[in-house]
């Protein structure tokens, strides 16, 4: 499968050379639906791009409650931060359909980072993106009432929504509830 590097953030503008030695770092995997491709909490697992398919990161929390962090679509990267510092994977990744990843390890991106200065600008500023979009879910999280954030995932007004593969009127209460940080049962009431 060919490989649109110019599709992922951190890659556009790149020089040729540069994605041949993308090219050469990348290992295509195929995962099945319901497949973990990653767990929190184990080994670096690499930086990871999203080619075909449809995968949720996650975390659980202590009493056992998953929340959805992001529903990816392609071309979406993940695990960019792990990727990076070379520690643990900050959370779960599980293929919702099934899905086609390409894989490059920590190794690998570090020794590309570190001899193409166009590659770890791309980069950086990429991970700066990625931090002011969780800022903006953080200030949802925290002054946003249910049907606010309900509302705004329904009109794609936030990045929820071009992280959501699926129109959000398909995803059931206990996926829109994931994604918002709340129980089915909050969800149901904000929709009557």
């Amino acid at each position: 499968m060919s490989i649109d590097w110019y599709a992922i953030p951190c890659f556009v503008g790149v020089g040729p050379e540069i994605v041949r030695r993308l090219d050469e770092a990348a290992h295509t995997h195929t995962y099945q639906a319901g497949a973990t491709i990653f767990s929190e909490g184990m080994s670096c697992a690499g930086f990871h791009v999203l080619l075909d398919g449809f995968v949720r990161i996650y975390r659980i929390s202590p009493e056992g409650r998953l929340h959805t962090l992001s529903l990816l679509r392609p071309v979406s990267s993940f695990n960019e931060v792990a990727a990076v510092d070379g520690h643990h994977n900050p959370y779960n990744a599980v293929a919702v359909t099934q899905s086609t990843i390409v894989r490059i390890s920590h190794n690998q991106l570090m020794q590309l980072l570190t001899e193409e200065r166009d590659l770890l600008q791309n980069y950086v500023q990429s991970l700066a993106h990625m931090n002011r979009d969780y800022i903006e879910r953080l200030e949802d999280m925290t002054f946003r009432s249910i049907p606010s954030r309900l509302a705004k995932l329904f009109l794609h007004e936030t990045t929820y929504a071009d992280q959501i593969s699926e129109a959000p009127t398909r995803l059931t209460q206990e996926e829109i509830a994931s994604v918002l940080g709340t129980t089915r049962e909050v969800v149901g009431r904000a929709l009557r």
